[in-house]
């Protein structure tokens, strides 16, 4: 989207607003300030929790008018993407960071194991769903925090497991290769948000519809010693039932951003109460007498970077920051060309020519981004039909960089380590937590790079991969952090 194009969509959206006209010119200040004080209402629920209780009811309707508006002080960066042309660059690991520190997280039962390209079965009284899942790594202070399918766990700085902080509860067969669930008891142990040293629990009996939440804070020492027998809710972790609760991800102490990316809503937000905040109209739809297809090529992400929130929609060219309860500011602005996609042309699957984001990854400086020409899916793979690109941009400038992967897939792509020389970090498991970027290892992770690569990696590379292999074990986790 050019930089006029831009400011003209601008002022259409300054023409949309929520039914609730309610103070339009109020400052951000202002707004602030007012969804700060939530005195009165807090004086329903224990002064210990953030949640609110079941008997409370928010009041019908947003409180406050959505703003779109471009910070003119940081205008969006546009980020030009197209087929690489000329010689593609490798990438390393010292263009993120200067060192590398190597832990091990350790589960502290042997039969226990991480996620890794685990075959999940979900089975419903109307039929069944399957995908792969994989354990996910987050920073909580200097601690780490892994979720996945199978719960929620803390360990420390050096990799020793501390204590399960919340664990589903399912029958089913389990084990590293597949997971068989019986949706109907499954009650599934989510992690909703993780903000410096705090996390948001989520404990959900998806039959019943039943909902808990939770806060765990690092902070409030002491942490407990590794325990006996595995329970659901782990000491230091208290849930409360609620009814309304705010989904999505902190803004601040006092507000939530939820994304919806669909239908009649682009995202709504609300205050620790469940209060209705503002509601952001979807403008991405299809045009008049235009039909949804069953297929969906694009994908859209979110991610915090220096304490704020980014996020962008499924065929929507602008990554956008989270200012405040009711503002979005366009960030970033994708700019295919002709290539571009549309709604209808990637969900009836009319993508031969044209260019897809994939994944984004936010780095200090810089962003990756994994693109396709044509959608990702089992069948354009088997077929050849779907080619991967990656391509390096520059955060404060939009300049790009196109990127040899050296592989067919990003999941089988590595970044060479060029500041001690051992370990290549995974391209599709680095991401940026804090001050740091953390990648990911599994024992099964590696086989399958080793597999794959065979034909394009160094002997030298596959050696110390190989010896990887050898030592590292299903309950274990081998974490790289860069710095």
């Amino acid at each position: 989207m050019t930089m006029t194009k831009l400011f003209s969509f601008i002022i259409v959206l300054s023409l949309f607003s929520c039914n609730n006209r309610r103070n339009p010119n109020l400052s951000e200040r202002r707004l602030r300030a007012l969804i700060n004080d939530t005195t009165q209402r807090m004086t329903e629920v224990p002064t210990s929790t953030i949640f609110s209780d079941t008997a409370y009811i928010p009041p019908v309707g947003a409180k406050y008018e959505e703003i779109r508006s471009v910070d003119p002080a940081s205008p969006p960066i546009t980020l030009k993407v197209s087929l690489p042309e000329g010689e593609k660059q490798p990438l390393k690991l010292s263009q993120f960071g200067s060192s590398v520190e190597y832990i091990t997280l350790n589960l502290p039962n042997e039969d226990d194991f991480f996620l890794s390209l685990t075959r999940v079965h979900r089975s419903f009284e109307r039929g069944a769903a399957s995908w792969t899942s994989n354990t996910q790594v987050s920073m909580l202070g200097d601690h780490f925090i892994t979720s996945d399918l199978l719960g929620i766990r803390l360990f420390d700085p050096s990799g020793n497991f501390v204590q399960n902080l919340l664990l589903p509860e399912f029958e089913g067969q389990r084990n590293a290769q597949r997971i068989d669930i019986n949706y109907g008891v499954f009650k599934s142990a989510d992690l909703i948000d993780v903000t410096d040293t705090r996390a948001i629990l989520g404990f959900v009996d998806e039959n019943e519809r039943n909902f808990w939440a939770g806060e765990f804070n690092l902070e409030n020492k002491p942490l407990y010693t590794p325990q006996a027998e595995l329970t659901p809710f782990a000491p230091g972790v208290e849930m409360f039932p609620v009814r309304n609760f705010p989904s999505g991800m902190n803004i601040d102490d006092n507000s939530r951003f939820s994304f919806r990316g669909g239908g009649e809503l682009l995202g709504v937000t609300f205050n620790n109460m469940g209060d209705t905040l503002a509601k952001f109209s979807n403008h991405v739809r299809l045009e008049e007498g235009q039909t949804r297809g069953p297929a969906n090529s694009d994908r859209s992400f979110n991610f915090r970077s220096d304490g704020d929130l980014f996020f962008r929609q499924a065929y929507c060219d602008t990554i956008f920051r989270v200012e405040s309860a009711n503002r979005i500011v366009p960030a970033f602005c994708f700019d295919f060309g002709e290539m571009r996609a549309s709604l209808f042309e990637g969900t009836t699957s009319r993508t031969h020519d044209k260019l897809l984001p994939w994944r984004l990854i936010d780095l200090k400086n810089s962003m990756i981004l994994i693109f396709t020409q044509n959608r990702d899916c089992p069948i354009c793979r088997e077929r050849g039909e779907v080619t991967f690109y990656c391509t390096l941009f520059d955060k404060r400038t939009g300049r790009p960089t196109a990127i040899d992967m050296r592989s067919q897939y990003p999941e089988n792509a590595l970044i060479e380590n060029d500041i001690d020389g051992g370990l290549p970090a995974p391209l599709n498991s680095i991401r940026r937590e804090g001050d740091v970027i953390i990648a990911t290892y599994t024992k099964r992770q590696v086989e399958e790079i080793l597999k794959n690569n065979a034909r394009i990696i160094s002997t030298e590379m596959a050696l110390k991969l190989n010896a990887l292999v050898e030592v590292l074990k299903p309950n274990e986790m081998l974490v790289m952090k860069i710095r």
